[in-house]
């Protein structure tokens, strides 16, 4: 990302935790858009994509093509050091993005309702694998799980067998409904000078 950034979001930072494909997809998409998103990994694996898949240079291409256009730094969330990086990002951002389980966060001391209240425009996004007010929200959930809990795979039945989507479909579909959110909660911001929380849930879209 460089000075001369351009587009619809421009000037807008985005600290994104997220891993896997459905999180950095969606701010894959804000970036393009011309958000400066801040990509963060915690040492020393890193979004766990960087190794699925086909690879080179020890880089796979899906994380390639889920987080071209960010910029990156390494934290260690159990460095208190770190942590205060972490919280110096999100002083400076307009959305925080993260897709762990609902209890990870507040452990490392940022639990959503406080950042919200610290810092009022921010608008925190979460995605999960289950609402977070379910008896299932803190389970684990990959797309392939949602596509057969939500009956996705039973509607590409073929001689009866339930019959997972080759792709990430619920993944990308998440995605691009917390894109939106995203950047409707940032238009409603213009007006109200509030920022808010959002939970996307894959099992939900």
């Amino acid at each position: 990302m460089t000075e001369t950034a351009s587009g619809p979001l421009a000037g807008v930072r985005i600290v994104d935790l997220t891993m896997n494909l459905s999180g950095p997809f969606a701010t894959m998409v804000l970036a393009q858009q011309g958000a400066d998103v801040i990509k963060v990994e915690r040492p020393p694996v890193g979004d766990i994509l960087r190794h699925v898949g086909s690879s080179r240079g020890g880089t796979s291409a899906y994380f390639v093509n889920t987080n071209w256009g960010k910029r990156s730094i390494a934290l260690d969330f159990n460095d208190a050091d770190d942590l205060e990086v972490l919280r110096t990002l999100v002083a400076t951002a307009d959305v925080l993005v993260e897709n762990f389980r609902p209890a990870v966060m507040p452990s490392f001391g940022f639990a959503a309702a406080e950042l919200v209240a610290e810092h009022p425009r921010l608008i925190y996004a979460a995605l999960r694998g289950f609402p977070s007010d379910s008896s299932m929200a803190d389970a684990p959930a990959y797309d392939h799980v949602v596509q057969a809990l939500s009956g996705f795979a039973a509607l590409q039945s073929e001689g009866g067998e339930p019959a997972m989507v080759r792709q990430g479909a619920i993944d990308k579909a998440t995605a691009y409904s917390t894109a939106q959110a995203i950047t409707a909660a940032l238009f409603a911001r213009t007006s109200t000078g509030q920022g808010t929380r959002i939970d996307v849930s894959m099992l939900d879209v």
